[in-house]
């Protein structure tokens, strides 16, 4: 009575049919997205908390972190071009030895000032 050889491809598109509409009857990924979301943001303010009481510590002790290496970034070592790394977030008393991209010294800061050592002799003789 019916013919087989359209009968696979209808039941086949039939079954289809029903997984591109099974997310308007069932809405199952709607919610998992929702508790997905719901996580992630109550990690986010557990991690801002943890920030602002280190950071609240450390202003209590009157620690403040310090960094004695800086990288340049996308800078290779030249006498051509001077990088001029920013210098006003260091102390009057740190000294911070500045390096290229691959590693190699090309200045201080020292007293909040950028001494290449091009222009400043025996900067990076590092003891």
């Amino acid at each position: 009575m019916y013919n087989s050889k359209y009968q696979s491809p209808a039941i086949l598109g039939v079954i289809g049919a029903l997984l591109v509409a099974s997310p308007m009857f069932l809405r199952l990924p709607l919610n998992f997205s929702k508790f997905n979301l719901q996580g992630s943001e109550e990690l986010e303010q557990y991690r801002q908390q943890q920030k602002a009481q280190t950071a609240n510590k450390l202003d209590e002790l009157g620690i403040m972190p310090s960094f004695r290496k800086l990288k340049v970034r996308k800078y290779l070592d030249s006498p051509k071009r001077n990088p001029r790394p920013d210098t006003t977030g260091y102390l009057e008393d740190e000294i911070v030895v500045v390096y290229d991209s691959v590693g190699r010294c090309i200045g201080k800061i020292e007293e909040r000032k950028w001494l290449w050592k091009y222009h400043y002799k025996n900067v990076c003789n590092l003891k």
